[in-house]
C-alpha cells in the first residue's frame, strides 16, 4: 500500500537522522572522555616528574641520589621510572620495569618543555611517558616517567560497549515507536483514501471527514472536499448540457423524419413536395446552426480556439455592427442609436469580438417591441473599455437573472421556436468576453428592458496583464 511505504519512508529517515545524531553524539562524547583521560594521565605523569627531578637537583653525589631514589621510587605504585644520562647509560629505574627499558626520544635542544608520547614494551603493554632532562650532581641526566595505558584503554572499552550496546538498543526502540507514532499520524490519509475510493458517479455527494480543520491533513480533506464540490458541479451542468444538447438535436430531427416519412406514405403533388422539402431544409439549417453553436463552445470551453492578440478598434467595429443591424432595426420600426465616436483600441481577435457585438445587439432588436429603441455606447474609464447595450424591450424577470448565461437556458416569455434561439447564444457571448480578460454584466426590469455591460482592458492595460482562461463556469444564452 502506498501508505505504507509512506510510513516505513518517514520511520527510515527518522531512524537514519536518529542514527547519525546518535553516532556524532558517542563519536564526541568518545573523544572528550580520552581526552580527558589523556589529561589526567599526564597531570599524574607531570607531578611524578617534579618529585623525581626535585630529588635529582638536591642530589649532592650519585650514591646518595640513587639511594634516595631507590628507598622514594624503586617500589612506586602505578608509575615506572628510568634515568639515563646523555649518553644512554641507565642509572636508575624502578624494580618493576625488570631488564626492560624505556625507550628515550629525540630532545630538543634549548627546549626545556617535558615531552610526552606513548609507546608500547615488547611484552605488549601500552605506556605514556613523560621525558625531560634534569640536571644532577654529575651532569645532566634523562629523567622519565612512564604510566601503563591498560586501565586507560579498559575504560575506553567499557564506554564504547556502552556505546555499542546502548546505540542500536536505543536506536531499535526510537525506529518501532518512530513506525508506530507515523502509523498513527497517517491513520487519517488511509481513512481518506477507503473514503475516497467510495465516490463515484453514483456517490457525488459524499465528502471526507474533517476531523480536525486546522492541521495539514485537516486541510488536505478540506481542499479535497471543495475540489469534489467543483467536480460534482461540473458533472450536473456536464449531465444537463448532454441533455438539453440531445433535446435541441431531436427536435430538428424529429421534424425532418416526419417530413420525410409524410413524403414516403403517399404521393404528394409538386406544390406539397416542394413545401415538404422546404420544412426539410429548414430544418437542416437549424441543426447546423445548432452543431455550430456547440462546436464554438466546446472550442471555447477547451481553449483551442485560436486567440490572436491584435489591437483591435472596438469603437469602428461596433459602429459596423450598429450599421449592418439598422436595417433589421428599421424592419421592426425601431430606433437604433449608436454612440461610438472615437478611436478605442483593445488587444484581442476581431472576429470573436464582432461575435460578441452582434449577438447582443441582434438580442436587444430581437426581444424590444415596435418603435422601442436600442442604444449602443462604448466608452473609456480607468483603463477599462465599456461597452453598453440597452434597449427598452421586454425585460427579463428577476428569477431568471442568474440563469441567463446557462447554456440552452431560455427565458419562456422571451422564447420561441420561430425565432431560432437555442440557448446558446449568451454561453458564447461570455466565453469570449472572459477569454479577452473581460468581464459581463446584466441588469433588467420587465417591461422596462435589459441593459449588458461588457467591460475589456484597454490594450495598453492588456499588454501589461494576463488574460484570464477561457471560459469559466456555466454559460448559456438569454
Amino acid at each position: 500500500m502506498r501508505s505504507a511505504a509512506v510510513r516505513w519512508r518517514l520511520t527510515m529517515w527518522y531512524g537514519a537522522v536518529l542514527a547519525a545524531v546518535l553516532t556524532g553524539f558517542g563519536s564526541v562524547t568518545f573523544l572528550v572522555m580520552r581526552h580527558q583521560l589523556v589529561e589526567r594521565t599526564d597531570a599524574g605523569l607531570s607531578e611524578e616528574l617534579s618529585d623525581v627531578a626535585s630529588e635529582v637537583r638536591r642530589a649532592k653525589d650519585r650514591e646518595g641520589m640513587l639511594a634516595w631514589l631507590d628507598r622514594r621510587f624503586g617500589q612506586h605504585e602505578g608509575f615506572d621510572f628510568q634515568i639515563t644520562s646523555e649518553a644512554g647509560e641507565c642509572v636508575f629505574s624502578n624494580a618493576r620495569l625488570g631488564e626492560q627499558r624505556l625507550p628515550i626520544p629525540q630532545l630538543e635542544r634549548g627546549n626545556n618543555a617535558p615531552h610526552y608520547e606513548e609507546f608500547s614494551l615488547p611484552d605488549g603493554v601500552r605506556y605514556r611517558t613523560v621525558t625531560h632532562p634534569v640536571e644532577g650532581p654529575d651532569g645532566v641526566l634523562i629523567v622519565q616517567v612512564a604510566r601503563s595505558l591498560a586501565e586507560f584503554n579498559h575504560e575506553l572499552t567499557e564506554l564504547l560497549a556502552a556505546f555499542l550496546i546502548a546505540g542500536p538498543a536505543a536506536l531499535a526502540l526510537t525506529i518501532g515507536g518512530g513506525y508506530f507514532l507515523a502509523r498513527r499520524a497517517l491513520a487519517p490519509v488511509d481513512r481518506m483514501t477507503v473514503e475516497a475510493s467510495t465516490i463515484d458517479a453514483r456517490a457525488f455527494h459524499k465528502r471526507l471527514e474533517v476531523v480536525k480543520r486546522d492541521d495539514e491533513l485537516g486541510r488536505l480533506a478540506g481542499t479535497l472536499n471543495h475540489m469534489l464540490d467543483r467536480l460534482e458541479k461540473s458533472f450536473d451542468e456536464m449531465q444537463r448540457f448532454t441533455a438539453d444538447a440531445s433535446h435541441e438535436l431531436r427536435t430538428p430531427i424529429t421534424v425532418i423524419r416526419t417530413e420525410a416519412e409524410v413524403a414516403l406514405a403517399k404521393p404528394v403533388s409538386e406544390s406539397e413536395k416542394q413545401e415538404l422539402l422546404g420544412n426539410i431544409l429548414e430544418e437542416c439549417q437549424r441543426l447546423t446552426w445548432i452543431t455550430d453553436q456547440l462546436l464554438t463552445l466546446c472550442r471555447e470551453d477547451s481553449g483551442i480556439t485560436e486567440n490572436p492578440r491584435e489591437p483591435v478598434n472596438l469603437a469602428e467595429l461596433v459602429g459596423g455592427v450598429a450599421e449592418t443591424m439598422r436595417p433589421l432595426a428599421d424592419a421592426k420600426g425601431q430606433r437604433l442609436a449608436a454612440a461610438v465616436n472615437g478611436s478605442i483600441v483593445v488587444q484581442g481577435d476581431a472576429v470573436r469580438l464582432r461575435h460578441v457585438v452582434y449577438n447582443l445587439v441582434d438580442n436587444a432588436i430581437k426581444y424590444t417591441p415596435h418603435r422601442g429603441t436600442v442604444k449602443v455606447s462604448i466608452t473609456t474609464q480607468d483603463h477599462n473599455v465599456r461597452l453598453v447595450v440597452e434597449d427598452t424591450g421586454i425585460g427579463i424577470p428577476p428569477e431568471h437573472l442568474p440563469h441567463v448565461f446557462e447554456r440552452f437556458y431560455r427565458v419562456d416569455k422571451a422564447r420561441s421556436r420561430s425565432e431560432g434561439g437555442a440557448g446558446l447564444g449568451l454561453s458564447i457571448v461570455q466565453s469570449i468576453v472572459f477569454a479577452h480578460g473581460g468581464s459581463i454584466e446584466l441588469a433588467s426590469r420587465p417591461d422596462q428592458g435589459t441593459t449588458f455591460t461588457v467591460t475589456f482592458p484597454t490594450a495598453t492595460a492588456a499588454a501589461a496583464s494576463v488574460c484570464a482562461s477561457n471560459g469559466s463556469g456555466s454559460r448559456g444564452s438569454r
